[in-house]
């Protein structure tokens, strides 16, 4: 059998395929292996998250449907959890290690570790990876796929086949749409791919005065996405950037963000509703009247950079004495305070693929059975990570969808090669 990419689903396959006793050959367009794994979690490495799997389902999106994405992958994560993924790195020398938000890391906080492992597994199992290799077409000659390059020049002919090639975010990093080409030419829909887990770009007029605010972090705010009404929201750190928004409540959200929409960010969610920080203001004004509002605001907790910003973006004098507010402006500040209102963020555009971390779109889970990650359209053709239509959000969730549907689409592929006489190559697992 053949698994076309060598990210970290691919690479998964090509273990759980070969350990099954498949013979198994990777197809990798790069002349490197990984994928976008050795630069997860800034180069950190992470790898998944802490939780049941119920609870990390939670966390995915994609198909037609609400809940869509998670009940289509109910089986992967089942077969191969994030408890799983934990056992296989320490069995080999590497442990994980929860952060405070639940993210798992490498105890060496090193992500070319956890990709050496896969790699010495791949070889250890018996694959071959072909790099600089590019699948260019695919024809079915019953009973096998036969691989072209660009050339025409056979590539490889297998009884089973994993696609594992990605989506076209971070194109640096080798992201690229080739995949989605490849399954259309076997019949398969694609849901058209867009960006996901990308900054959010605020309209220049409205975000001037907080430039000076880049690289600032808000912990653990709240976050609104409004389009005529609220669509979503979300609690999570905020990061200020030269251009708008970001950070993991940001990124999480930007899979359904579009220009024109509006993003409402509590700057100081713990002083409350906007009544409760409104009297709040009211109250230490009183004690506090003398002092200038940047002051002020940052008696209050909030960073000076930031208060200045919000006073200027709010065009009320950052020099102006607390005591000196107005109803009115005690009012809007407090509503751009609290939490269950907002600053708000008008939307020019979400940042392209070369920020994106991810693809929202890919193969239609429709067309793929999720207890096996087969082709319904196509026998012996299985898919596995970004290609399919599922995007999950921060914090390790989209490395275990890879690592999940790589080991079962390559454990189903190997099942169905060997039903079909490819000769068995080792013992199970």
């Amino acid at each position: 059998m053949v698994v076309v990419g060598a990210g970290p689903a691919g690479l998964v396959a090509a273990i759980a395929a070969a350990n099954f006793g498949a013979k198994t050959l990777v197809l990798e367009r790069q002349k490197r292996l990984g994928g976008k794994l050795p630069f997860s979690g800034g180069g950190r490495g992470n790898l998944t998250h802490t939780g049941e799997v119920e609870e990390l389902l939670a966390h995915y999106h994609g198909g037609k449907k609400k809940g869509e994405a998670s009940r289509f992958l109910r089986p992967a994560l089942f077969a191969f959890s994030n408890f799983d993924l934990m056992r296989f790195f320490e069995k080999r020398g590497l442990p994980l290690v929860a952060d405070p938000q639940g993210r798992l890391f490498p105890r060496t906080e090193n992500a070319r570790e956890a990709l050496e492992i896969l790699l010495a597994e791949v070889e250890k199992a018996g694959s071959r990876i072909l790099l600089g290799t590019k699948v260019e077409t695919i024809r079915v000659e019953p009973p096998d796929f036969v691989l072209f390059s660009q050339d025409a020049k056979v590539l490889a002919r297998a009884r089973a086949m994993v696609l594992a090639t990605g989506g076209p975010a971070r194109p640096d990093l080798g992201g690229s749409a080739d995949g989605y080409a490849l399954a259309e030419s076997l019949g398969h829909r694609i849901v058209p791919p867009r960006p996901a887990l990308a900054p959010v770009i605020v309209k220049t007029p409205d975000f001037s005065p907080f430039v000076a605010c880049a690289g600032l972090t808000l912990r653990d705010t709240a976050v609104a996405l409004f389009r005529t009404k609220k669509i979503r929201e979300k609690v999570g750190d905020v990061l200020f950037t030269h251009r708008g928004l970001s950070g993991p409540a940001i990124l999480d959200l930007s899979r359904d963000v579009k220009p024109g929409d509006l993003l409402r960010v509590a700057l100081a969610p713990e002083l409350g509703t906007s009544s409760e920080a409104e009297r709040h203001l009211r109250v230490k004004s009183t004690s506090w009247g003398r002092k200038t509002l940047v002051n002020f605001l940052w008696e209050l907790g909030l960073p000076r950079r930031l208060s200045q910003a919000l006073l200027v973006s709010l065009d009320i004098s950052p020099a102006k004495k607390a005591a000196e507010l107005t109803r009115a402006e005690r009012k809007t500040l407090a509503e751009s305070l609290a939490r269950d209102c907002g600053h708000p963020f008008p939307v020019a555009e979400v940042g392209g693929w070369e920020e994106a971390m991810v693809t929202r779109g890919g193969v239609d889970l429709d067309e793929v059975d999720p207890k096996t990650m087969g082709s319904r359209l196509v026998p012996g053709l299985f898919f596995a990570g970004e290609i399919l239509d599922i995007d999950g959000e921060s914090g390790g969730y989209n490395l275990q969808a890879a690592f999940s549907t790589g080991y079962l689409a390559g454990v189903s592929a190997a099942r169905f090669a060997l039903h079909r006489g490819q000769d068995r190559a080792n013992s199970p697992p």
